[in-house]
């Protein structure tokens, strides 16, 4: 049966293996459908299309876009958007520089907790254009200021931690508007994770498509999204949100090709 994974990141944002490694570790795994959903970017797109044509994968075009709602992240991913969309291209320049600023605003926290890190030591970790908190943690691991990448997300980094600086993001809104003028899909990331249940209405009405269903940060209320799906008739999406190979996530939850198939019903209604 063909396995699918909706939601996978790479170097280009904040996950832990380049383009390449990636789509090879997924053809290890049996999935034969896959999704790059980097933060705020296409830029894995450079070569992903030819790399997994050549190890005959399905590529569908996506990104997980940060919006903010009150001071909560929404991450909104989007599917088979035109990559080379221009108002959705200018949209995620903007993105970019706040995410600069939001890291500079929690280096200059950390820093008045004995804690220095420099823009360059974290740039580092990020070769792409999309960097964030992980990029802090992985700086600050390396400069023995933690034990571990979890430590620095938990003493530091989280929603309400020492050093959590809010990322003055799109709203949502706005952010589904923008995949539906790229021709795309949006459907609502890990919404347990997210935990903005209140605002799916709100959601609906501005045009998503689908709600992340299946993913590891949801996995204990299934049930619960899966109502949610079929009261606003919602695709049940799902992913591992892939973001290093020590996990174990990647191919560990069988979904099927259907999911992909209702997508691509949805693209062409």
């Amino acid at each position: 049966m063909p396995n699918i994974d909706l939601h996978l990141h790479t170097l280009h944002s904040d996950g832990m293996l380049t383009v390449e490694a990636l789509l090879n570790l997924a053809v290890s795994k049996n999935l034969t459908c896959v999704s790059i959903t980097d933060h705020d970017t296409f830029t894995a797109y450079a070569t992903a299309p030819k790399i997994a044509e050549s190890l005959g994968v399905e590529l569908i075009s996506g990104i997980e876009i940060s919006s903010v709602d009150k001071g909560r992240d929404i991450h909104i991913l989007g599917y088979f958007c035109d990559i080379q969309n221009e108002e959705l291209l200018t949209a995620l320049d903007i993105q970019h520089e706040k995410r600069k600023d939001r890291v500079m605003a929690s280096l200059e926290k950390l820093r008045k907790l004995q804690v220095d890190i420099s823009y360059e030591q974290v740039k580092r970790f990020c070769p792409g254009v999309s960097i964030g908190r992980p990029h802090i943690a992985l700086a600050m691991l390396e400069a023995g200021y933690v034990d571990s990448f979890q430590e620095a997300f938990s003493m530091y980094l989280k929603e309400g931690a020492l050093a959590y600086t809010s990322l003055d993001g799109l709203t949502p809104e706005k952010a589904i508007m923008l995949i539906k003028k790229a021709g795309g899909l949006a459907v609502m990331a890990h919404p347990e994770y997210t935990d903005a249940d209140d605002l799916i209405p709100k959601l609906v009405e501005y045009g998503i498509v689908g709600i992340e269903v299946y993913n590891y940060k949801t996995a204990k209320n299934v049930k619960k999204y899966k109502k949610i799906a079929k009261k606003y008739k919602l695709v049940e999406t799902g992913g591992s949100d892939f973001h290093y190979e020590g996990n174990g996530l990647l191919g560990k939850q069988e979904l099927p090709y259907s999911i992909v198939e209702k997508l691509k019903e949805k693209l062409n209604s």
